[in-house]
Formats: structure tokens, C-alpha cells, sequence
């Protein structure tokens, strides 16, 4: 009755793996990185806000790019759609206001400050 079980046998590969994958990961599903999943969430925020820029939709796209800027400071891209949304509309403060901002929060872009001092 008491038969000795040796370390590495009398066990099922497969399973062990499974419940290993199982104690890994919670109910088999791999856990996104911690930052993995806001990075996909400010994507489709860009994405949405390129769509209604293209559309001319600009107050909604100021909107979402906003959100990009809040969620990422650095965002390059927001800050140059944001300008190019406030170049379209005439609004010259507006633009100011966001290089201001893209200065100070994209430091090793001096295209913006360049864009700034042309303005002044």
C-alpha cells in the first residue's frame, strides 16, 4: 500500500503543465504588463481622434487628444495634431497655449520652440 513515489514520476506531464500555466497565470489568461494595457487604451484614444479630425469634427478630436496628452505628456503626436487642429481654426492662442505646453512637457523636440519664437 505504501508504494514510494520517486521525484519526477508518477505524474502526467501535460497536466503538471497545465496547472502550472493555471497557477501563472490567473484561469490560464496571461495578464497583461502593468503598462501594456493603457498603452493599447491611448491608441485607440489617438486612433478615435485622427478619425474625427479627418471628419473636421475638431472640438471632439481636441477632446480625445486631451485625454492622450493627460495620459502621456510626451505624446509628440497629440501636441502636433492639437496644433494643427488650432492652425486650421485660425486660433492663434489656442496653438500658443499648446506649444507652451509641448515645451515644457516634450523637451528634446525643438521644433516646437522653433514654431513658438516664429510666432512671436
Amino acid at each position: 500500500m505504501s508504494e514510494e513515489r520517486k521525484v519526477g514520476e508518477n505524474f502526467d506531464s501535460q497536466v503538471a503543465e497545465e496547472i502550472f500555466d493555471k497557477l501563472k497565470n490567473v484561469e490560464g489568461k496571461i495578464k497583461p504588463k502593468k503598462d501594456e494595457g493603457k498603452l493599447k487604451n491611448v491608441s485607440h484614444i489617438m486612433n478615435e481622434a485622427n478619425y474625427l479630425m479627418d471628419l473636421g469634427k475638431f472640438d471632439e478630436a481636441i477632446e480625445l487628444y486631451n485625454q492622450v496628452i493627460f495620459t502621456l505628456p510626451d505624446s509628440q503626436k497629440a501636441y502636433e495634431a492639437l496644433i494643427e487642429i488650432y492652425q486650421k481654426q485660425g486660433d492663434v492662442e489656442g496653438e500658443m497655449v499648446i506649444l507652451k505646453k509641448a515645451i515644457s512637457n516634450c523637451s528634446k523636440n525643438d521644433h516646437f520652440k522653433k514654431r513658438l519664437n516664429e510666432m512671436k
